[in-house]
């Protein structure tokens, strides 16, 4: 791992203020705000705002822009945006790291559903870490496409829209994922958004747990339409599957979508079909894989240990 010097330190510790400067409006008015309960309905409006107050709050947050430093590695006026949870707080570590461990220093920010992965992670030196409202602490993982996990899931168009708002570009990453090079040079051109596959059969279906939003218009029609077919479905879908339809749909004649490599950019099937994976990264140098097929967690962090990709040590839990 390479060491920072300590003017590099300076700088990011300055960053950092500049970052929270830039986002805490809708910290602010997101936090403590519990929009579900446990079994997946809706709060009543006694005891919590409407969505519909929540989305003109965040509306109305101040909009104007602070002057980005330009990252230490990566793309200028870019942030690597994720979501965590308690129960994923290992997988998020190891990515983390997987992202150092390739030599890239770029800006981190990790948005925590709950206040103990939230202090877990602000104890590090090296990433962004924010609060939001959903503030349900959970070690167990959620059923994939439960209405609970839909409602988890589809905060993200919300964090996406408000740095794409700002200007600034976002490289959306599941923590489910590790870095084995730099993706950056990968994500240039005349593109609005960069989509992994997520399967290519009779027709392709992408992912939405490696995207990479340019901060243009049609990005941003493509997010505010996203975040409007969210609101219909009440949690009833996942926003990966509506950002397919949006797609699918050509929505939006404007947007220029860029489709990314496989080779480069495998998901989690391609990845474990292979019978000799040290092989196959030798032949490919693949420069993120998504461990995106196996459904639990535990399957996710034994198939990264079995594959040599996982970075933590065996008493690693939480802290760096």
């Amino acid at each position: 791992m390479r060491l920072r010097c300590g003017s590099e330190q300076a700088y990011l510790r300055s960053h950092r203020i500049e970052h929270l400067l830039m986002f805490h409006f809708v910290t602010e008015q997101l936090l403590n705000l519990r929009l579900w309960n446990e079994d997946g309905t809706m709060r009543s409006d006694d005891d919590v705002r409407s969505i519909k107050q929540i989305h003109q709050i965040m509306e109305e947050l101040p909009t104007h822009q602070t002057q980005q430093p330009t990252p230490y590695h990566g793309l200028p006026n870019t942030v690597v945006l994720t979501t965590t949870n308690t129960a994923f707080i290992n997988l998020t570590q190891n990515w983390i790291t997987s992202i150092q461990q390739a030599g890239v220093w770029p800006d981190i920010t990790v948005i925590a559903e709950d206040r103990v992965v939230y202090d877990i992670l602000q104890e590090r030196n090296d990433i962004q870490v924010y609060l939001t409202q959903f503030q349900t602490f959970r070690t167990n993982a959620l059923p994939i496409n439960t209405p609970l996990h839909n409602r988890l899931v589809n905060q993200r168009p919300y964090y996406i829209k408000k740095y794409l708002q700002r200007g600034m570009n976002v490289l959306f990453n599941d923590v489910d994922i590790v870095w084995l090079g730099d993706p950056f040079p990968h994500l240039e051109g005349d593109y609005d958004v960069f989509l992994e596959e997520d399967q290519h059969d009779q027709k392709t279906v992408f992912s939405a747990g490696f995207v990479f939003y340019r901060a243009t218009d049609p990005s941003l029609v493509l997010i505010k339409e996203l975040i409007q077919r969210i609101d219909k479905q009440q949690g009833k879908t996942s926003y990966r599957i509506l950002l397919n339809e949006i797609i699918d749909e050509n929505f939006i004649p404007d947007l220029k979508v860029k489709i990314l490599d496989p080779t480069k950019f495998p998901n989690g099937i391609l990845a474990y079909h292979q019978k000799d994976l040290a092989k196959w990264r030798t032949k490919n140098n693949p420069l993120v894989i998504h461990n995106n097929w196996k459904g639990s967690r535990d399957g996710k962090v034994k198939w990264f240990k079995d594959a040599g990709l996982w970075y933590l040590s065996n008493t690693t839990v939480a802290k760096d």
